[in-house]
């Protein structure tokens, strides 16, 4: 039997960006202002406490991994400096209640702001700003060995940042957001009446005291690729598709993901320089080519994972023409470092099983079982905010007979006179 094993990579942008909440009117207002927020984030399919975040997992309670953190910078009389401590906020979780997302204790906005823009202006001689910084999901301190493992100390200077590292069981893998300017870019009239301006996909800073109604709006993006997995047959030609036997089950065991540039670690300065790119530094990589993540059985789609030694009835319908997610939870992925062009090698064990009544059963298995492990690798450049599908296509090439009677060759003559006549 030949086996044949193809991958078909695909990348696929998140979907576009919604907003939670209309535009409020903008009001000016002389008393003290309370710093509120609102969020986009990207519209996906999963919620949960693991996985892919969305606007409803980030609505969620603390307990359930909702809510966003913020480091928030005062600067006096100054636009940021990175020489700066964040003085205003750290680590701030703010959390979603009764639509509207609130924190404790308040902040108010700094008054100074040149003038304000009301009939009778109240005046200062200086201009003081904030900026903002946010991540998601909210932890209140990173620790243990996946997913957040620490944030940037609150006596640090410099940019806020997050560590960390990848979950080598796609069970365990967490996303991680950053918040930027939203769609169109941050736009709002301050009290003095000048216009401050975030493009689109910057991180917020050097924010003027708004109107009162204003909220400083936030577009969680993520700062992971999203990788996926399928399998589909092609049954005695080379592209997926084809008609299997129905004598005969192939099923999954196993698959295994590996790659020495892997990104095991990292840190994400939660200010970007280049529009909506996640900033990734201190990137530890694998730097081998062991398993890096293993789809186990325990977690492989019930429909095509091998059920070990047993009958051929016993066994699930197996990997078909039709393509099929290859976790049972279709909406689990490994989340990944986005660490550009990088190999990525694919281990898959299955079994070919065959009902046959006329060989001697091998214990519960009622013909013949052949295993495979088979393994390629291909190059995927992984980017931050993009999702990938890698397909798994199980080649089999049925074992065909043919046969014909060769004929007889004649191989000379001899003589044998029993008895022997004599003259």
């Amino acid at each position: 039997m030949k086996k044949i094993l193809f991958f078909a990579a695909t990348a696929m942008l998140f979907a576009a960006c919604t907003s939670d909440e209309a535009n409020a009117p903008e009001v000016a207002q002389n008393a003290p202002q309370a710093v509120a927020f609102d969020t986009y984030t990207p519209a996906a399919t999963r919620a949960g406490k693991e996985g892919v975040m969305t606007t409803t997992t980030l609505q969620d309670t603390e307990a359930n991994g909702g809510g966003f953190g913020v480091f928030a910078v005062y600067s006096n009389n100054s636009t940021y400096a990175a020489t700066l401590t964040p003085n205003f906020m750290y680590n701030q979780g703010v959390f979603y209640s009764a639509s509207a997302w609130s924190y404790t204790p308040l902040k108010y906005w700094p008054n100074e702001t040149g003038n304000d823009s009301q009939t009778s202006p109240a005046t200062s001689t200086a201009k003081d700003y904030l900026s903002f910084f946010a991540y998601a999901p909210y932890v209140a301190a990173g620790s243990g060995t996946e997913g957040i493992t620490a944030l940037s100390a609150k006596d640090a200077a410099g940019y806020p940042y997050v560590d960390y590292a990848v979950a080598a069981l796609p069970e365990n893998s967490v996303d991680l957001l950053w918040g930027v300017a939203p769609s169109g870019g941050l736009s709002y009239t301050a009290v003095d009446g000048s216009t401050i301006t975030v493009p689109e996909g910057l991180p917020l800073k050097d924010l003027l005291k708004p109107s009162k109604d204003q909220k400083i709006k936030f577009l969680f993006k993520h700062a992971l690729a999203r990788i996926g997995f399928s399998v589909v047959g092609a049954f005695d030609q080379i592209a997926a598709g084809g008609e299997k036997d129905a004598n005969t089950k192939v099923t999954v065991k196993e698959i295994e993901i590996s790659g020495a540039d892997f990104g095991k670690s990292g840190r994400l300065i939660l200010n970007n320089t280049t529009a909506g790119v996640a900033n990734w530094t201190n990137i530890t990589k694998q730097g081998n080519t062991d398993a890096v993540f293993t789809i186990a059985n325990s977690v492989l789609n019930t429909t095509i994972k091998d059920a070990g030694e047993v009958a051929f009835g016993s066994q699930p319908t197996g990997v078909t023409a039709a393509e099929t997610n290859v976790f049972e939870d279709a909406t689990k992925y490994f989340m990944v470092i986005p660490t550009g062009e990088t190999d990525i090698t694919v281990k898959i064990t299955y079994y070919v099983q065959t009902q046959d009544s006329k060989l001697a059963p091998s214990g519960s298995v009622d013909g013949s079982r052949v295993e495979n492990v088979i393994s390629k690798t291909i190059k995927v450049n992984l980017e931050n905010n993009k999702a990938y599908n890698l397909k798994l296509i199980l080649g089999l090439t049925s074992v065909k007979l043919d046969a014909e009677v060769a004929d007889w060759e004649v191989d000379g003559s001899a003589e044998v006179n029993l008895p022997r006549n004599n003259e």
